[in-house]
Parts: structure tokens; C-alpha cells; sequence
């Protein structure tokens, strides 16, 4: 008897903190959701007062605002559907969303106003890192390569 009831108590609890652990995924998941609806409404590439002064063209503005909402939907859909999205489908859709901007299309300033505004894709879903896509995108496979072999060398 004495035996049933350990193992009753021990199933509750095992129980129990399964179900706590679910509903801090889904907290989780639904605070990842929020924080790209709003990241999504913002305006990316407006003037900061300060260092950046903004994109001037209007369509191009409109374009990348959009390449951004466009991504933050893409993580807002798989956050919807997968209760912890792995590193590779978080990076995925990084990759993807940056990659449809042409960086030789745009000036420096504003070509690192975009990759810092991907960068913030990393902090909503929790990367500690792009993986070097970030760093491509905005330099280039070349310069990358150098970057890295540099930051290998310095590690050594």
C-alpha cells in the first residue's frame, strides 16, 4: 500500500511539472509572438535623431519594412505551430528573409541599419548567434571567410 502510494504521488508530480513545463513553453511562445507582432508594426528604417538619418526614398523604405514584416510573419507561423522551434528553423528563416534584400543596392548606412534590424530577429527568439548569415549578407562570402580565419587565429 505503502508502495501504490509513492508511486502516486510520484506520477502527480512527474505530472504536474510536465504540465508546468508546457505551459511555460506555450508563455514562451506566445511571448516570442507578441514581440514580432509589435517588432513587425515598427518602422525599421525611419531616422533616428541621432547617427542614422533614415532611408529618403519612399518605395525602398516601403520595401525592406515589408521584407521585414514578411519574416517576423514567417516566425510568427512557425511559432504558431511548433511549441520549440529548433535553431536551424529559427536561422532558416533569417537567412531567408535577409537574402531577399540586395545589400549592393543600398548604401552602407543603410545596409547596416538592415542587418542591425535582423539582428533583433536573434534577441526575440533567443539566438545567441546568426551563424555568420548577418555577417555574409553584409560583407560579402570573401570578407566573411577573412573574419572568421582572423577570429580563429585570435582564439588560438
Amino acid at each position: 500500500m505503502k508502495l501504490l502510494s509513492i508511486f502516486l504521488v510520484t506520477s502527480l508530480l512527474l505530472l504536474s511539472g510536465y504540465t508546468k513545463a508546457n505551459e511555460h513553453s506555450d508563455n514562451s511562445s506566445n511571448r516570442v509572438i507578441e514581440q514580432l507582432h509589435q517588432f513587425q508594426k515598427q518602422d525599421h528604417f525611419a531616422g533616428d535623431g541621432y547617427l542614422y538619418t533614415g532611408v529618403e526614398d519612399k518605395k525602398l523604405k516601403e520595401l525592406l519594412n515589408q521584407k521585414v514584416a514578411e519574416t517576423a510573419e514567417t516566425y510568427i507561423e512557425l511559432y504558431q505551430n511548433a511549441k520549440q522551434p529548433s535553431k536551424e528553423q529559427r536561422l532558416k528563416i533569417l537567412s531567408n528573409g535577409i537574402h531577399q534584400i540586395k545589400p549592393d543596392t543600398l548604401d552602407t548606412e543603410d545596409r547596416e541599419q538592415v542587418a542591425t534590424t535582423f539582428e533583433h530577429f536573434l534577441d526575440i527568439t533567443g539566438l545567441e548567434s546568426s551563424e555568420g548569415i548577418l555577417n555574409t549578407w553584409m560583407y560579402g562570402e570573401e570578407i566573411n571567410e577573412l573574419i572568421e580565419q582572423n577570429q580563429s587565429t585570435q582564439s588560438q
